[in-house]
């Protein structure tokens, strides 16, 4: 028996909704996580106090008051952070959808993006300093980077997304195909 057009509609609303649910709820854990790390790490270990977990990994608090890495864009940084941030966030949201019809992991890796932004958004907004940043990752002798956990997050995501985008790549490269093999 054949799906009628009244009932895929249906299921295809019901997993898009799915789909926001999830999307939103991972967003929502993976930003509650770093909210609560920045503060108890900020709270327990204080500024400027380093410690080791190994030879290249420490825990090192300091205020990131710039864009990512550090950058500074002149006195209307904060003011481009927040809004290149909120925009970001708005335009990622707008696309779960369709790329969760294409691929379900979509939904996991635009959840790590967004708790990731929302993470930072509100250290931005709500502290008083700038955004915390606490892992000192150890790169060579001389350069040390330090990022926190909706960084990490958002690199989590980004790197997520290359077999969704890889799979996406692939359909619409058959959807081409079939395009063309129906023009001749």
């Amino acid at each position: 028996m054949r799906p009628t057009a009244a009932r895929s509609s249906s299921v295809n609303i019901f997993a898009s909704q799915r789909a926001l649910l999830k999307y939103f709820g991972i967003a929502a854990i993976v930003a509650a996580v770093d909210l609560l790390s920045k503060f108890l790490v900020v709270r327990f270990l204080g500024i400027g106090v380093a410690l080791p977990i190994s030879e290249r990994l420490a825990l090192f608090v300091t205020f990131n008051t710039g864009s990512a890495g550090g950058v500074l864009i002149g006195p209307y940084t904060w003011h481009l952070n927040v809004v290149v941030t909120t925009v970001a966030m708005l335009l990622i949201t707008t696309i779960v959808r369709q790329l969760a019809a294409v691929d379900p992991r979509a939904t996991i890796a635009l959840g790590f993006v967004l708790g990731g932004a929302v993470g930072n958004l509100c250290s931005m907004l709500f502290g008083p300093e700038g955004v915390a940043d606490f892992f000192a990752i150890k790169l060579n002798d001389g350069n040390t980077m330090i990022m926190n956990g909706a960084d990490a997050a958002l690199w989590i995501g980004a790197l997520l997304l290359i077999p969704v985008v890889a799979r996406l790549l692939r359909a619409i490269r058959a959807e081409r195909r079939v395009g063309a093999l129906a023009a001749r």
